[in-house]
């Protein structure tokens, strides 16, 4: 009997337990879909695309190829799509807009950000034949923790797909430098890069940039606004850089680990997005205008008098408005409180403009974002593609995916500084010649500068020269 009766009370106890569960799932679904979207879906969908992007040609660290993403107007007058910087890349491509009637048009690049995770392709709405409508734009600012959010996108390559989801963080440091990212509940998100994210009001809060099996990111939409109202006012984009990565570290870590004063607890006080966080510097790019003056595990306390904190959208929008000036910071290291001015640099005017084609293969300048996932600082030009069988395909060790990381820093005895030294010497350079280049190989785990010989062929891959033209967003080649 007692055995009998331990066993119903452990019965009971599990049919408890599981009712408990059951109560909860069916309080997070019943939260999911509080909000009847059902008539949004339908007006949303035409607002959206899917794009299609073919490379051949790549640049830095991209990856040739077809790929499929997603985007939305959010420019119809203009006829502006905006999409990741990972979608649009800075290569040449061609890109294909599809829309939701089956029709489809070609697009070009307008615009891609250096930094965050954000780019623009321009149409031509004449030749659409139905009249384009933007989404209505929002603000992440507006958001709060447990806000129902709707994504619709080209997940997994199924066009259209429907994603609901929650705000389960406002504020959390997943981008490549500086960027802040929502994180949301939107799971399985694989092919829907770009896709719009609305809130509840029929607004637009936020672009799909990343995310897991799940959990995802959502890149707030001000990032986007900043760039087009530039665009809007016919303006010249600007992007202020000093060349740090940040993260951001509770306030107890800062304190206990950072030396950073106690009092500054206090200062910081609660935050909204999540625990009490500072910025903290995890890397410095080489070559920028930062390095000579700041310190990985530096923190950034203060930036022209004002409280920082964990305002990573805050810092960028700071550093765009004193481009070509300087900011005055006040940071902590080891414990002490330093103020110093930092120049603040364009990296608009550091993106790749001009690019070479000769013997099979493609060089470029080394950009910032080089500069920083090879942590390089000498001079050379960048060979990210090289045709197989073609005379630089055996310089280095090629990925899978075909990419060489080499930078050439010497043919033939003259030292190569940039692009514009690296096409002075090829023009000295006939077909058959034999030649020797010096190479560093970040492929390899050993960088050192290494000599290596070769045999030009140019018969089917003479110099030529490529320039970006903005008006005609497109690259078009320059007379030698």
């Amino acid at each position: 009997m007692v055995f009998m009766k331990v066993r119903c009370q452990s019965a009971c106890f599990h049919i408890r337990n599981l009712l408990i569960l059951l109560g909860i799932v069916c309080c997070v679904f019943k939260g999911i879909a509080e909000h009847n979207w059902t008539e949004q879906i339908k007006a949303f969908k035409p607002m959206v695309v899917n794009v299609e992007t073919s490379s051949e040609i790549v640049f830095e660290t991209e990856v040739k190829g077809t790929s499929f993403a997603s985007g939305f107007v959010i420019d119809a007058k203009r006829g502006i799509i905006a999409t990741n910087r990972h979608v649009t890349g800075s290569s040449p491509s061609y890109v294909k807009i599809n829309f939701y009637d089956g029709s489809f048009t070609e697009a070009h690049v307008l615009y891609y950000n250096p930094t965050h995770d954000f780019g623009f392709y321009q149409i031509y709405p004449e030749e659409i034949p139905f009249e384009l409508q933007a989404v209505q734009l929002g603000s992440w600012k507006a958001l709060a923790l447990g806000d129902e959010l709707l994504l619709i996108g080209n997940n997994e390559k199924e066009e259209y797909s429907i994603k609901f989801g929650t705000v389960a963080n406002l504020n959390v440091d997943k981008g490549d430098r500086h960027s802040s990212y929502i994180h949301s509940t939107f799971d399985r998100t694989g092919g829907s890069s770009g896709s719009p994210v609305w809130n509840t009001k029929g607004e637009v809060v936020a672009i799909h940039a990343r995310g897991t099996d799940t959990s995802s990111f959502e890149l707030p939409i001000e990032y986007l606004i900043d760039a087009l109202k530039q665009i809007q006012n016919n303006s010249k984009i600007q992007h202020g850089e000093i060349g740090v990565d940040l993260e951001l570290i509770s306030i107890g870590e800062a304190i206990k680990h950072f030396k950073l004063p106690e009092k500054s607890r206090l200062e910081i006080g609660p935050s909204e997005a999540s625990t009490p966080k500072v910025m903290q510097i995890a890397s410095i790019i080489p070559r920028t205008t930062g390095n000579q003056f700041l310190r990985a595990s530096d923190i950034i306390y203060r930036i022209n008098g004002q409280l920082i904190r964990d305002d990573l959208y805050g810092f960028d929008f700071i550093l765009n408005e004193r481009v070509d000036n300087t900011i005055n910071l006040e940071i902590y290291r080891n414990g002490e409180s330093i103020f110093m001015d930092v120049p603040v640099e364009n990296l608009e005017q550091r993106k790749i403009s001009r690019f070479a084609r000769f013997a099979g293969s493609i060089f470029h300048d080394i950009t910032p974002k080089l500069r920083r996932l090879l942590y390089f600082e000498a001079n050379g030009v960048y060979l990210p593609q090289a045709d197989a069988g073609s005379s630089f395909s055996m310089l280095g060790r090629r990925e899978r995916s075909g990419n060489s990381k080499v930078v050439i820093q010497e043919i033939n005895g003259h030292q190569i500084e940039d692009l514009d030294s690296f096409i002075q010497a090829c023009q000295g350079i006939s077909n058959g010649a034999h030649t020797y280049v010096v190479i560093r190989d970040f492929n390899l785990f050993d960088t050192s500068p290494t000599p290596k010989s070769l045999t030009i062929n140019l018969k089917f891959g003479p110099l030529q020269v490529f320039e970006w033209d903005q008006n005609l967003l497109d690259w078009e080649q320059v007379e030698m």
